[in-house]
């Protein structure tokens, strides 16, 4: 149905006397009616250019890529393009209108389906997304996550022959994550249309019925899930990560292949046999000093409430999570911890005065936004970098060394200070972004999902620097959709539900909960999972083993 044959394309560089930089070198895939594949890689491995060159949006400079018999050089692109429906990883480049069902009525209207059939369409569309409670909702005022269910929805609504995501999935909870795989493979099933997976989750891969691994343009490996994704050497030169029973696998020298965590915990009491770790009670310490306080905070965007009397402490020098479903709040509420928007009742206390009687408030709490696109306007990064300083009166040549020393501890040398910022892979973008703000030398780092969109490597790259900011002596809140993230770098964890805070504590307390969790939307780290099958098997982990790193040394050192 779709295939590629030697394809190779490459991006004609800005500069004068520059080659073209090849994102895609000599790749051949095939993808058959009703099948789906995953296609993994790290940033700038040629994965969406692929996605691309596959819906037409871009043609190859050698090769050829036939879609249903035809080849995308020849005269009939929108046939393919109608044929390969794609959703992008940002929503807001799909997203053309203000209310919802009108967004996905323009796709209908484009390929000419009759009036009186759109209105069955786009509710069906909305159902599969879980998204029908919002048909009439202004598409501005939805959350990240929602607006990208949206865009899968309008995709969905025209029922293509395939459907290629492109990290569509990167800025869902985990259980809306679910929802739309569920109601992609639903599709497949059904209707036999095949899909195409870009992404960076590698149990979305192990789902598929064949994985394409890229590496700087070239095939890394291919073949079916439980061939690829057990090759965890070659993932991990690729920038991606084996699937945690084969990484727990390799590190206990079992065998390393796909399993449930079942048949995995067997293996490991059969090797390793079985203990009871008794638990060391910790002091708690009681001269808490509180940096933040958000007592009963209401927020409303027009007549809709976001906020509904969100009352938490953030403890000084702590790394405090905030997790949630998609739309419960988490963005519009780290938006009020510094002013930027204004809550309709209740306060935000830092040190114990209101933000409103702070003038340079958000020189001392510091917002990441999530897509650093919004953060980054200036020619240079070094001239981006400097503008919070500049505005909080240092003159040129001050700004100019706080900000390299900024860039510096984000890996940026002086020479790649002068490129543009939107030269940049999404990764150094984000980097960019905090070092914005760290020139400021904020007390509070307000971080909205910091490593969304980026691989494995990249994920740990830049969620190692917020640590290491926070062991400095900054406080940090971070909202994420990763369980695994917030289990493994919180001191705390705020989760909300529907704008209300649904519990708050150590992680430990909080994952214990999985049915409570999975009830809002949310799910457990699979380490968490897998020490629960541990336990009634007679082998006991520790509290506080959050990593498969952590979990792996304490088995062997049991044994």
């Amino acid at each position: 149905m779709i295939s590629g044959e030697n394809v190779r394309f490459s991006y004609k560089n800005n500069e004068e006397n520059e080659s073209p930089v090849k994102a895609v070198d000599g790749v051949s895939f095939s993808v058959e009616q009703g099948e789906t594949a995953a296609v993994l890689g790290r940033n700038g491995s040629g994965k969406s250019t692929l996605a691309k060159l596959i819906n037409g949006l871009e043609l190859p400079d050698e090769g050829d890529i036939i879609i249903l018999g035809e080849n995308t050089k020849g005269e009939d692109i929108w046939e393919i393009r109608r044929c390969c429906g794609m959703v992008f990883q940002n929503p807001d480049s799909q997203i053309v209108a203000s209310i919802v069902d009108e967004d996905i009525a323009f796709g209908l209207e484009n390929i000419g389906v009759p009036t009186e059939e759109m209105g069955e369409k786009i509710d069906r569309a909305l159902e599969i997304v879980g998204m029908s409670e919002f048909k009439k909702h202004s598409t501005q005022n939805l959350s990240g996550g929602q607006k990208q269910k949206i865009a899968i929805a309008g995709i969905f609504a025209m029922q293509p022959k395939c459907i290629i995501l492109d990290e569509a999935t990167s800025m869902l909870d985990p259980l809306g994550r679910e929802a739309v795989l569920t109601a992609v493979f639903k599709l497949k099933e059904e209707f036999g249309i095949s899909v195409i997976m870009i992404t960076h989750f590698i149990e979305e891969a192990a789902m598929c019925d064949k994985v394409y691994v890229m590496n700087k343009g070239r095939l890394a490996a291919f073949g079916k899930p439980y061939d690829v994704l057990v090759k965890g050497d070659i993932l991990e030169s690729c920038g991606l990560e084996a699937p945690f029973y084969a990484d727990m696998g390799k590190r206990l020298g079992i065998e390393e292949k796909i399993r449930e965590c079942e048949k995995f915990a067997d293996e490991v009491v059969k090797k390793f046999g079985s203990i009871q770790h008794i638990e060391k009670k910790k002091e708690e310490k009681e001269d808490r000093e509180s940096i933040l306080k958000i007592e009963n905070i209401f927020y409303r965007y027009d007549k809709e409430p976001v906020l509904k009397g969100i009352t938490f402490e953030v403890e000084k020098g702590s790394f405090t999570t905030v997790i949630g479903h998609t739309g419960s709040g988490k963005s519009t509420l780290l938006r009020t911890l510094n002013g930027l928007y204004k809550p309709c009742g209740g306060k935000i206390l830092f040190k114990n005065k209101e933000i409103s009687a702070y003038k340079d408030i958000r020189f001392k709490i510091g917002i990441v936004f999530q897509n650093p696109d919004y953060q980054l306007f200036e020619e240079t990064v070094l001239k981006d970098v400097m503008f919070g300083a500049l505005n909080m009166g240092f003159s040129e040549e001050k700004a100019r060394q706080r900000a390299l020393k900024a860039l510096e501890s984000m890996g940026f040398s002086e020479e790649k200070a002068e490129k543009s910022p939107f030269e940049l892979s999404g990764g150094e973008k984000k980097r960019v972004s905090i070092a914005g703000i760290l020139i400021m030398e904020p007390e509070v780092l307000v971080l909205d999902e910091p490593a969304a969109g980026l691989d494995p490597a990249g994920r740990r790259e830049i969620l190692k620097i917020v640590k290491n900011i926070q062991k400095k002596g900054t406080t940090v809140v971070m909202v994420t959709h990763s369980m695994e993230d917030a289990a493994a770098l919180s001191d705390y964890i705020v989760v909300l539900n529907r704008g209300k805070v649904y519990k708050e504590g150590r992680p430990k307390d909080i994952f214990k909960d999985g049915d409570g969790l999975k009830s809002v939307g949310l799910g457990v780290p699979e380490i968490y999972r897998f020490k629960k099958v541990l336990e009634k098997r007679g082998f006991a982990l520790p509290e506080d083993c959050f990593s498969a790193e952590a979990a792996a040394e304490f088995i062997k050192g049991a044994e």
